[in-house]
């Protein structure tokens, strides 16, 4: 199991969840965050040794729907009406109206004109919705066993993921187009909205207690973020709505574009240029000044963590508020991909918002080389690589690390290891230009800035957007990317040298 993968093996606990029925508009409860670090705290006291955490138990269905909401942790969605409808074709010929506004039948109507495209399981699920958008008649359905709890009835795998079938309904309304990406949270699909017909991300979390019940926290921020950046100019993924659909919590977002790791890999991870990193850095630092005035901290800061708004133009967003937490409410100790963890997470220091400008300055460092500029196989190496670079960390800090020894000895050494190709990285043996192969000051100047080893000392968002690098450049917005002659488009449908150029 990769180390991007273990730092989601949280042990929480999920209300188990009846049926696929859209849930009411209201406002989100708070959760018992109690309950979940008491959760969470027993599931990392194995993710460190054992890291293939025991399969739990799926949440059956031994409810009616009506128990099942009012069981779940999660009474409401918001749901959204658009006035501008997308102009985007529906996938499966569903009947549109003459303004463009899809025509919703009740489950009666399903049932008259259409029952012999719905598995039996459906034909009774569809009563639980008051309106049916989309019932997915040329999918290859999963029949689904209502009288066999085994895999959730049928519609899970091993894993707890959802069987996804292309061109099938996800709650009677959205229509699968492609799975974007999968992780241990679950699966990410691109699917058509025939209520608003516009295509969107739907993540569904996997049917195992402990992803849920975090999934929950994160719809709790997202729901915070949405309502202070009203005006949408903060850089953070926006959530459209979430409901549950066969015992799978279910979020839906905003679609994107790529994201800045397949954006690197593009350009054959040969890096960009500083100017479209400046451009990227200042809408990062927005995001991050934003969660900072929010007490929120992400946790985990990567570049296939932020997406380009769209292909063609530099505008990009935050995304994956899954390990994210307020500030006065920490719940992990565990946290952050291993490139972009920061010091004071491997040595077992309390953190705050400071871990998210430490994974800022590794992205940005990056994405003008091509490659992580601290890539530890693991945890020992990965502080080996940072002290190689940075030197070593001030003894005070050391002090207070409660996993100091598994780094260090008894007269405050570096434990020296050889990696996987037999080399062993030494303090103080390279700094930042060298490792960078960069003689720009003041970008530099950044960096040094953002990867101070005491947290304290960093750079906050605020301080970020006032450095020279930063605010003496020529102010740019989101710069729109033609072809040039010649020149053939990536398979992503981002024109990198173009978008470097522009």
């Amino acid at each position: 199991m990769s180390d991007e993968q273990q730092q989601q093996q949280q042990q929480v606990y999920g209300a188990d969840v009846a049926s696929a029925r859209p849930l009411t508009m209201g406002q989100l409860p708070s959760l018992d965050l109690r309950k979940v670090r008491e959760a969470i705290q027993q599931g990392e006291n194995t993710a460190r040794g054992a890291r293939n955490a025991a399969q739990t138990t799926p949440r059956q269905m031994p409810f009616t729907a009506r128990a099942a909401l009012q069981s779940s942790p999660i009474l409401q969605t918001r749901l959204h009406s658009r006035s501008t409808l997308a102009a985007s074709p529906p996938g499966c010929g569903q009947p549109v109206g003459s303004a463009g506004a899809a025509l919703a039948l009740t489950p009666a109507q399903v049932l008259r004109q259409a029952a012999a495209q719905l598995t039996d399981h459906e034909q009774s699920e569809v009563l639980e919705y008051p309106l049916i958008y989309f019932i997915g008649r040329n999918a290859n359905k999963v029949k689904g066993n209502p009288s066999s709890p085994h895999l959730n009835h049928g519609y899970d795998d091993e894993r707890g993921d959802y069987l996804t079938v292309m061109q099938d309904h996800i709650g009677f309304r959205f229509e699968v187009q492609s799975v974007l990406g999968k992780g241990s949270f679950g699966q990410v699909l691109k699917c058509f909205d025939y209520k608003t017909r516009k295509v969107v991300a739907i993540k569904i979390i996997r049917n195992k207690k402990r992803f849920h019940q975090q999934a929950l926290v994160e719809v709790q921020i997202l729901e915070h973020l949405r309502h202070k950046d009203t005006d949408d100019t903060c850089n953070i993924v926006h959530l459209e709505e979430y409901f549950y659909f066969r015992n799978h919590l279910c979020i839906s977002f905003e679609l994107l574009s790529v994201n800045l790791y397949e954006f690197i890999k593009n350009n054959n991870f040969r890096g960009v240029s500083l100017g479209l990193i400046r451009r990227f850095a200042t809408q990062m630092l927005v995001g991050l000044r934003f969660l900072r005035r929010q007490r929120i901290v992400h946790c985990d800061l990567k570049p296939e963590n932020i997406l380009l708004k769209e292909p063609g133009k530099s505008a990009i967003k935050i995304i994956d508020f899954g390990s994210s937490c307020f500030e006065n409410e920490r719940v992990y100790t565990y946290i952050q991909s291993r490139f972009y963890r920061s010091p004071e997470v491997i040595l077992g220091l309390p953190y705050e918002m400071a871990i998210d400008m430490w994974s800022l300055g590794c992205i940005l460092a990056e994405l003008l080389t091509g490659y992580p500029l601290f890539p530890g196989e693991n945890e020992q190496e990965q502080l080996l690589c940072m002290m190689e670079v940075l030197g070593l960390p001030d003894r005070p800090l050391l002090e207070r690390a409660s996993r100091r020894k598994m780094f260090f000895d008894s007269s405050w050494t570096p434990r020296i290891v050889a990696n996987s190709q037999g080399r062993k990285r030494l303090p103080a043996t390279k700094d930042l230009a060298q490792a960078l192969r960069c003689t720009d000051a003041a970008f530099l100047s950044f960096l040094q800035g953002c990867l101070r080893w005491d947290p304290s000392e960093r750079l906050t968002a605020d301080q970020a957007l006032q450095h020279a690098w930063i605010s003496e450049a020529a102010p740019t917005s989101a710069t729109h990317v033609g072809r040039q002659p010649g020149q053939q488009a990536e398979a992503s449908g981002v024109h990198i040298t173009a978008l470097q150029n522009s």
